[in-house]
């Protein structure tokens, strides 16, 4: 059913998000910290207060994006948040034009608008999957293919904050590297906005007054276990990912290898355009959630390694192990969420409820990433080898949630099973 290019068209979205969500995941606390000179504590509180405020907009943008879903594409939207979301990751990364003690204040008011600008853009780009096809080989295809764009695009970002100029703190000039990516996010947001198609028609929404909508989507919390179970698998998958994207400079830094810190930030993504269609097709042959766990056993066992590694190289190898476990297990839990959608809409008088799906899928990875800096912070005002130590309660608690309180596969949903 799709047309010929129309995943890469797809995938280009997730290129442009990523130029602005892997400044944000590997850079942003780290120039805060070190080039803005902030308190771990402050710097980590910021991206808190993000989370938060996601909490409260991510279900308004997708209340609103599914009852207007049968006037405006959710295609549309990509077109304005995602534009919006890296004019603001510039203004992030400009030095704040206020005197020293104001400067919380503006990287707080910058990060929360750029938080909002990006799920407004992210979170109907997500939903696109379910929309765009039915069948659930589509939607594999699609989510592969979303995912080598993002890596691709995180591999592009890592390497422009690598080769830029050094800034104060000896790291990359991230003002000059978010002017670069900026320009570079805009065609790849158009080309999704005008190259794919929505052939899956929204069920009818109720037009309910906009708060009865968000506390509906709450509703489907408490009524849908598949819902609750995917929720548990991108809380832990996604603090998993997080902590240890954000952790690499933080954690060669602390082995006296802190240039190194830099190239190996662009392992997430290359690893990923290189891995996503292997755990692709490894998930066609043993199912999604078993897949999932084949990742979490692996990062867990490479962090093991790592702690009782000595020296630089193997290092090196176990980190590098653990960044493809954790993207794999990202691949997996995006491409896990239309089977929820499809629980929530399975019966036939249902509202659509594809955006709003999305959207807690979304306001729960945002808790993981709110969690991983706070778990940093921490990290850095204890022992060196601290943020292994964490990495590696992080992966066991991943391992039990997969095994214990696993997704529900689409599959099952379809088929009746």
């Amino acid at each position: 059913m799709l047309r010929r290019w129309e995943s890469w068209y797809y995938a280009a979205g997730d290129l442009g998000f990523n130029f602005v969500w892997q400044s944000i995941e590997l850079y942003l606390l780290f120039y805060y910290i070190r080039e803005l000179g902030m308190a771990p504590e402050i710097a980590a509180g910021i991206f808190l207060a993000g989370a938060a405020v996601d909490w409260v907009t991510d279900p308004l943008v997708g209340a609103v994006a599914d009852r207007l879903a049968p006037r405006i594409p959710l295609r549309t939207w990509v077109s304005v948040g995602g534009p919006l979301s890296v004019l603001l990751l510039c203004l992030a990364f400009v030095p704040p034009p206020v005197p020293r003690a104001w400067v919380p204040g503006y990287a707080l008011v910058t990060y929360l608008a750029l938080r909002f600008a990006y799920g407004v853009g992210n979170i109907p780009y997500g939903a696109l999957t379910a929309r765009i096809s039915p069948d659930p080989n589509d939607h594999l295809v699609l989510t592969s293919a979303r995912m080598q764009g993002a890596a691709l695009g995180g591999l592009i970002a890592a390497l422009t904050y690598a080769l830029l100029p050094t800034g104060r703190a000896g790291g990359a000039d991230f003002r000059l590297g978010a002017l670069i990516l900026a320009g570079l996010a805009m065609p790849a947001f158009f080309a999704t906005s005008w190259g794919t198609r929505e052939r899956v028609a929204p069920p009818t929404t109720a037009r309910l007054h906009l708060g009865h909508t968000i506390a509906e989507m709450f509703a489907l919390v408490v009524r849908s276990s598949a819902l609750r179970r995917l929720m548990a698998t991108i809380l832990m998958v996604g603090l998993s990912v997080t902590l240890l994207n954000k952790s690499l400079l933080f954690l060669f830094e602390q082995i006296g290898a802190p240039g190194i810190g830099y190239y190996v930030a662009l392992a997430p993504s290359f690893s990923l355009l290189l891995t996503a269609p292997l755990w692709s097709r490894l998930a066609e042959r043993i199912g999604q959630a078993r897949t999932l766990r084949v990742g979490a056993v692996l990062m867990f066992a490479a962090v093991l390694l790592a702690l009782a590694s000595k020296g630089l190289v193997p290092m090196l190898v176990c980190i590098t192990v653990s960044i493809i476990a954790v993207q794999g297990m990202s691949v997996m839990f995006w491409s896990l969420v239309p089977g929820a959608v499809a629980a929530c809409e399975q019966d036939e008088h249902a509202a659509g409820y594809a955006v709003r799906v999305y959207a807690v899928a979304t306001i729960t990875r945002k808790l993981a990433q709110a969690l991983a800096p706070q778990l940093i912070a921490l990290a850095l005002f204890a022992p060196q080898g601290s943020i292994l130590l964490i990495l590696a309660a992080v992966a066991l608690a991943t391992v039990v949630v997969v095994f214990v309180f696993p997704p529900v596969e689409e599959r099952s949903i379809v088929t009746g099973a």
